[in-house]
């Protein structure tokens, strides 16, 4: 027994180790169990609430995305296209007319499977046209609905979505109806009292349903969505909503003041946790119910797990706990043998384990933080410190802060001081080029250079107050000569060595002169204003803002008439006479001052990105073409001469982008025109009249249009396709030439053969014969 005393007081911290990893993994391991056991239940409650809600958000996010994306698509449809237009305000059409406009609508109704069909009320000619292609007067139109509501219902009041069953009677016989559920928008001019013409537009209910409830139907969540009248719009499937307490919680959704809540209902036998969301914009309630019994089997198969879990987790901490604690003790003895020698060669007392590790890391602590005191009170980070907060304006209390200055030898209560702010210039181009260590390499560089020259002419401190700038604070003492000349002197000289050794360039701003140590942030404020004028002085610029506010300016006007000269000039795509206005209103700029200069300038941005944009569909060809991006990109340069080379690339890109979409607009028109020959090639009755009708140009500009993409004029080309089929139906048939040349599309067969041989350089009958041998041989 003696013995087994004296192992453990020999090895006590060994024993210990191994009690304490037994103890806590049985505290440990106990607590989880019992904590999980307790919060299991409350977790997956709130992973319920967690899951209905964010299912609830996605349905409402894509039935809004999906909603919106589609009455912003079809509004630019009804204000821009050509055919609505005539569609809407003409007053006689012809049969053609009203096929066109109905093939038009329904090109429009295929492009989004979500639209139904389209109408479109003409009153005045008394005329539905619609997506179906069905010629239709007013009084006999197959969605009488409609009809009476546009008639009848106040539209300022419907709202943008209109729920609604459409009873559409497609024939003469009244039994023979079609009931359809539609989300209808109406696009109209909202008159006072008299029939409007309008544009409605028709959407699935079903196909919407199916959009924005895919792949959330399954599971313990199902998801309902009713309108503001209570009138059920989707639903699961299998699922009736005809009991009482159903209907009860329905109505009581429907009549909350609440945008949005939650509640745990029985509903059919069974509890929900049902979580509901308003939509003001469409009139509808998001609910989803969820079924929290579903959910208990996995609650307590988790239950389970955690409880065997817990008994294998104690059985191997038991039996590893003292294996591990031999392997971490080994390392730690001899440690302890290491410090208990050096301890006991100074200290005469015998320690034991842990008072030998408790003084041993005291000792080690004591040293860090003295060592952590003395580096924050060096004078360089205090220097910094309290500069900044002068310079930001952080100090109020005059008397410490003189205090402090005169303790640090920074200057005393009767200096005068100077700020200067120094500029890197192109610093959005260096910082792409560089990463954030080599700016601040850069940044330590421009000071060193400089301290080397200021030498002992004056005591300088150098602050890095801005993420391109540093702020130079040049202690003049109690000197009344004349400085400024004196700073420009040095700072034309660190400008040469930062060009010479940095290959980079400066613009360096002087403010006014500080008597007290409280102006010395009106004097950095200065500075910061005269560097702004480096938009028109240019870079590597020195500038005072004595010399600056003595400046005359004249009085500010925008100069709107050099704007408007140039916003005719990019919309007729001169950009030699742009580029001329372009370099007088930028010339202008060089008179005002600088915030002047930023508002004209945005002005400009913002009425060219607008002409660009009403000179074609240029926001689909180039996102760049943005206001806020070319906002960013401007006020990124740092000269007025950089900004007008800037703004001239934008221009010619507005051009060019403007350019292309025509010449794909004539490559469509071009390639509509070869269709329709092929198709009516045969026709001896087709002429060039007739084709240039078709694609709604004039003859002449057809021609000319058809000429430059093709290479050969219309009537060669329509020549050669009836040429084509001459010679197929020459070697394919007996038929006689003249008969070939009348299916062909020539009436007069002498014209027929003298072409024909003009084409292919032998006649009809001699081609025959001589491509017949050709097949036998």
């Amino acid at each position: 027994m003696k013995h087994v005393l004296a192992v453990f007081r020999k090895k006590n911290m060994l024993f210990k180790i191994i009690l304490s990893y037994v103890l806590i993994g049985f505290v440990v391991i106990g607590c989880f169990s019992y904590a999980v056991l307790k919060t299991v239940s409350s977790n997956m409650t709130q992973e319920i609430v967690e899951t209905s809600t964010r299912m609830m958000n996605q349905t409402y996010n894509t039935a809004d995305i999906l909603l919106t994306f589609t009455y912003n698509y079809y509004s630019q449809i009804y204000l821009n296209n050509e055919y609505l237009s005539k569609a809407l305000n003409g007053t006689s059409f012809n049969t053609h007319d009203i096929y066109e406009i109905n093939s038009q609508l329904a090109g429009f109704k295929d492009t989004n499977p979500l639209v139904a069909s389209i109408y479109v009320y003409n009153y005045k000619a008394g005329i539905v046209f619609n997506s179906a292609k069905i010629f239709s007067k007013m009084d006999h139109f197959y969605d009488r609905g409609m009809a009476d509501f546009l008639k009848k219902g106040d539209l300022s009041r419907s709202g943008l979505f209109i729920p609604r069953t459409a009873t559409l009677s497609y024939s003469s016989q009244s039994n023979k109806v079609i009931s359809e559920n539609y989300i209808s928008i109406i696009y109209t001019r909202i008159g006072s009292g008299e029939e409007q013409n309008s544009m409605v537009l028709n959407l699935d209910q079903t196909v919407l349903q199916s959009l924005i409830l895919k792949g959330n139907d399954a599971g313990p969540n199902k998801m309902m969505i009713i309108n503001d009248q209570g009138l059920v719009i989707s639903k699961p499937l299998a699922w009736s909503y005809d009991d009482t307490s159903t209907q009860q919680i329905l109505s009581e959704i429907v009549h909350s003041a609440s945008p949005r809540g939650e509640m745990d209902q029985a509903v059919q036998g069974q509890t929900y946790r049902i979580s509901y969301v308003k939509s003001d914009k469409l009139g509808w309630n998001f609910i989803v119910f969820t079924e929290k019994n579903q959910l208990l089997g996995k609650v307590h198969t988790l239950q389970n797990f955690i409880l065997v879990l817990t008994l294998v987790s104690l059985l191997m901490i038991t039996i590893t706990s003292a294996f591990f604690a031999r392997m971490i003790y080994i390392p730690i003895a001899k440690l302890l043998h290491k410090i208990k020698t050096n301890t006991e060669a100074k200290d005469k007392a015998v320690l034991n384990e842990y008072d030998l590790l408790d003084k041993s890391f005291s000792l080690l602590e004591g040293k860090v933080q003295t060592l952590q005191k003395d580096f924050n009170q060096t004078v360089p980070m205090r220097k910094q410190s309290l500069l900044r907060s002068v310079l930001n304006g952080n100090i109020n209390r005059n008397v410490e802060m003189k205090k402090a200055m005169e303790n640090l030898q920074i200057g005393s209560a009767s200096d005068r001081y100077i700020v200067c702010v120094l500029k890197i210039d192109g610093f959005q181009d260096l910082s792409q080029k560089y990463d954030t260590v080599d700016i601040s390499l850069f940044k330590f560089a421009i000071q060193n250079i400089s301290e080397e020259i200021v030498g002992d002419e004056y005591k300088m401190e150098v602050i890095e107050n801005g993420y391109d700038s540093l702020d130079f604070i040049f202690n003049i003492g109690t000197a009344e000569e004349e400085l400024t000349s004196v700073l420009r002197r040095i700072w034309v000289e660190i400008q040469k060595n930062i060009k010479s050794f940095l290959k980079i360039s400066v613009t360096v701003g002087i403010g006014s002169v500080a008597h007290q140590m409280e102006q010395m942030r009106e004097s950095r404020d200065c500075a910061y204003q005269a560097v702004l004028y480096r938009l028109i002085y240019g870079t590597n610029s020195i500038l005072s803002y004595d010399d600056w506010i003595g400046a005359e300016s004249r009085e500010y006007e925008y100069p709107e008439s050099l704007e408007k000269q140039m916003m005719s000039n990019l919309k007729a795509g001169d950009g030699e006479t742009l580029k001329e206005y372009t370099s007088e209103f930028f010339s202008e700029m060089m008179a005002f001052k600088y915030y002047e200069i930023t508002h004209s300038l945005t002005q400009l941005l913002i009425m060219t990105i607008r002409a660009a944009k009403s000179m074609s569909n240029l926001e689909q060809a180039d996102h760049h073409l943005e206001i806020h991006t070319c906002q960013q990109q401007l006020w990124r340069l740092d000269t007025l001469e950089q900004m007008e080379e800037w703004y001239m690339d934008l221009c010619n890109q507005i051009i060019k982008l403007r350019d292309q979409e025509s010449k794909s607009k004539n490559s469509k028109t071009v390639a509509a025109l070869v269709e329709y020959m092929k198709v009516n090639y045969l026709d001896p009755n087709i002429s060039v009249d007739q084709m240039s009708h078709y694609v709604g140009l004039s003859t002449n500009y057809m021609r000319r249009l058809f000429k430059e993409e093709m290479g050969v004029s219309v009537s060669e080309y329509l020549t050669t396709l009836r040429m084509d089929k001459a010679k197929e139906l020459l070697v394919k048939t007996d038929d006689p030439a003249r008969k070939i040349g009348a299916n062909v599309g020539f009436e007069n067969t002498n014209y027929f053969y003298v072409l024909f041989k003009k084409h292919v350089g032998m006649t009809p009958d001699h081609y025959r014969r001589e491509h017949k041998l050709e097949t036998l041989v």
